[in-house]
């Protein structure tokens, strides 16, 4: 599916566009490599300098009994509007020119492999933003999902039971859509990671001495809209310590009735709730985020057939996915394993 102007694509369906323009847009596509949640999800492109603007449906129309010869009152539905923000995330490299002289045709090979550096810290940044982002805390972020979903009190929030403060984490099931959640980028711009060639010039160091360096500019304009929060869930308060607990008390047959290991973390159970609360129409789009210690302990449950139901197959061109419930498993490492626990918010 190629990108569309004012529609979705993935970084790799924007990088195709853009070749087509004649924009390079290698960095997009090394991004695209090594970053799992990067590559699904759909970006549009905003519908203002500032952000996006939205509306919400919030009430349905009254309807009523129609009598003959009588009228029908006027009713209409209720919108909210949202304006979703976008953050710029910049880095900034320089070397001094007197290494190109120093270390000759090595100095180009050691500028790539420092930028690579840059990107990946760019990389690493805007996944935990889609994640962790506060705006609130910092104004210059995006809402992210754990900040979005961060009450017990939301329907979309499932408790695994963790009872630790300070030894959690969750997973995230996404259901990325036009008409659900995408990633932005600001109006009458290019998605994706840009680099900038600064060339040489001059600069200072701490005591305001000139020099002359060569400048790399590495820019990432991104944000998050969630559309239909009903397309989100979270599981949180998965305890760490205690993913590779067995389902039954040690040394007992389950078959014999054997009592349950309060400990377990049944993460069949969990995913089924998490299927069963995205609306019927997006669910053949959802997929499932994790970190790497959850995904181990999903496949290391995945062992008992009684447990939970795991194969593997592709996606994105990408072989021996885990799926779970006919759901793609992404891992995305920047999901945390030290959340505080999250509770219902009071009144």
């Amino acid at each position: 599916m190629a990108y569309e102007p004012g529609g979705v694509g993935t970084l790799a369906e924007l990088s195709e566009f853009y070749r087509s323009l004649k924009i390079d847009t290698t960095t997009i596509e090394l991004m695209n490599q090594i970053n799992d949640i990067l590559s699904d999800i759909p970006f549009r492109e905003a519908n203002s300098l500032k952000g996006h603007e939205t509306r919400v449906r919030t009430g349905l129309p009254d309807v009523y009994f129609r009598r003959l010869y009588r009228g029908t009152p006027l009713s209409r539905s209720q919108y909210s509007r949202v304006v979703e923000g976008i953050g710029m995330l910049e880095a900034r490299m320089e070397l001094d020119v007197k290494e190109k002289e120093l270390y000759g045709a090595t100095f180009n090979a050691y500028r790539l492999q420092e930028g690579k550096a840059f990107m990946e810290a760019l990389r690493q940044k805007t996944a935990e933003l889609f994640f962790y982002g506060d705006h609130s805390t910092l104004a210059d972020e995006f809402d992210g999902f754990a900040t979005r979903y961060n009450d017990l009190g939301n329907p979309h929030v499932i408790d695994a039971g963790g009872s630790d403060n300070e030894n959690n984490t969750s997973m995230y099931l996404v259901a990325w859509g036009a008409d659900t959640v995408t990633g932005l980028f600001p109006k009458e711009s290019i998605g994706g990671l840009k680099h900038t060639d600064l060339g040489m010039y001059v600069t200072t160091d701490s005591e305001a001495r000139k020099f002359e360096v060569f400048g790399d500019l590495w820019s990432w304009n991104v944000g998050l809209a969630v559309r239909d929060w009903r397309a989100v869930v979270r599981i949180c308060n998965i305890p760490v310590d205690k993913l590779y607990e067995d389902r039954v008390i040690a040394g007992e047959d389950s078959s014999t009735g054997a009592q349950l290991n309060p400990d377990y973390v049944d993460f069949r159970k969990l995913v089924i709730q998490a299927k069963n609360l995205i609306p019927n129409q997006y669910r053949n789009r959802t997929i499932l985020y994790c970190n790497e210690e959850v995904m181990t302990a999903l496949e290391v449950q995945a062992s008992d057939t009684k447990n939970i139901h795991l194969h593997y197959g592709e996606l994105f061109g990408s072989k021996s996915i885990p799926y779970i419930h006919s759901i793609p498993i992404r891992q995305c490492d920047v999901i945390k394993n030290d959340e505080p626990k999250v509770t219902k918010a009071s009144n």
